[in-house]
């Protein structure tokens, strides 16, 4: 991993105050960090992850979509049209070459051609109810199936996408079907050429680790506790879709295939609900119950008194003529008393300090880190 952006995503990891859905006031440089991390998972994993990102047009947004199209150059890289029809979209007869043929000839469509490389959607937020349908079937199925003008279509279609949404109305937003079945939501609208300039990625290093880390991806296992810790995670910041799980699934083992581990982590784990989990998050977690110690016993009764005891005596005062204790006029009556004498040694290693508890959930240090 090169050292300076992993020093950066680092640091970038430090717990900070979250609330749900506050991704859209995420500090500028903090938004590029998440940005250019998000970045290269897509790349390691395209078809397990994708991206919805919203910024205008301008250099920011240029700059990443120029970093991710490096890191996965030689694979397929388009654009969808928003006005595409369903004969480009999907695949159907082509025409020219049945003429020429004299026989049905299929073509393509853009979805089969994007097949293990990025598909850009343009002002996605505009996209027809139709066309988001269709692509969000071949999304789930991995393929193109199809049944158009006398010809049968079966193609592989898996394919990352990245939704380009340029929204300037809080009403302009991606189409909630579409948006759930992307690992990541960026928002890059208040960050400046300046600071996406002072964390560059898509660097001939960062092209040959992602490289070296698709190929290690396969082998990456998942323990079984941080999938259940991922699930109660996604539990506890009222996220209700399977689908967001297990996006982070994906992105925590990409994660680990980028940092050249054999088996998911605490660490992967962690960006993974920092990044996706977190921007979907509709409350904070719980706070976990204070262990509450048992009740010290009841003290015991007093004794009675004894009916053969003698009654209390009352001292008798001094006889006459005695001498009055003397009293010293140097001393101070509002000096504080001596202090208490110190327990003897090992009289204090009993005592125990108790606090709150916590579950699984809380331990990830970046779970609410926006």
């Amino acid at each position: 991993m090169n050292a300076t952006v992993g020093a950066t995503f680092a640091a970038s990891a430090a717990p900070v105050a979250a609330t749900p859905g506050a991704s859209a006031s995420v500090a500028p440089h903090r938004a590029w960090q998440d940005a250019a991390l998000a970045g290269l998972l897509l790349a390691i994993d395209p078809a397990g992850t994708g991206a919805a990102l919203r910024a205008g047009a301008g250099p920011v947004r240029d700059q990443w979509l120029a970093s991710l199209q490096l890191l996965t150059a030689g694979r397929p890289w388009r654009r969808l049209p928003l006005h595409i029809r369903d004969e480009r979209l999907l695949g159907g007869l082509d025409l020219a070459a049945t003429l020429q043929a004299g026989r049905p000839v299929a073509q393509r469509g853009v979805l089969a051609d994007s097949d293990g490389g990025v598909l850009v959607l343009a002002m996605a937020e505009r996209l027809e109810p139709a066309t988001v349908a269709r692509l969000a079937a071949v999304m789930d199925r991995g393929e193109v199936m199809a049944e158009r003008d006398g010809v049968t279509l079966r193609h592989t279609a898996c394919f990352g996408v990245v939704a380009l949404d340029e929204g300037a109305a809080d009403d302009e937003v991606l189409a909630p079907v579409l948006a759930e079945r992307l690992a990541f939501a960026l928002v890059l609208d208040d960050v400046s050429p300046r600071q996406a300039q002072a964390l560059e990625w898509g660097t001939p290093t960062d092209v040959a680790e992602v490289q070296q880390a698709r190929e290690r991806l396969p082998s990456v296992q998942l323990p079984d506790p941080v999938l259940v810790a991922l699930c109660e995670a996604a539990a506890a910041l009222g996220v209700d879709s399977p689908r967001a799980v297990l996006l982070a699934l994906r992105v925590a083992r990409a994660h680990a295939a980028w940092q050249g581990r054999a088996e998911v982590d605490a660490d992967d784990a962690a960006v993974a609900a920092r990044l996706v989990l977190a921007p979907r998050a509709t409350r904070l977690p719980a706070p976990s119950p204070v262990e509450e110690l048992p009740a010290p016993p009841d003290p015991p009764d007093p004794p009675e008194p004894s009916r053969s005891a003698e009654p209390p005596q009352t001292p008798k005062p001094p006889p006459p003529g005695s001498p009055t204790p003397e009293i010293d006029p140097t001393a101070d009556p509002a000096a504080d008393p001596p202090p208490p004498a110190e327990p003897p040694p090992g009289a204090l290693d009993d005592l125990v300090v108790t606090g709150p508890t916590y579950t699984n959930v809380n331990d990830f240090r970046a779970i609410l880190v926006i």
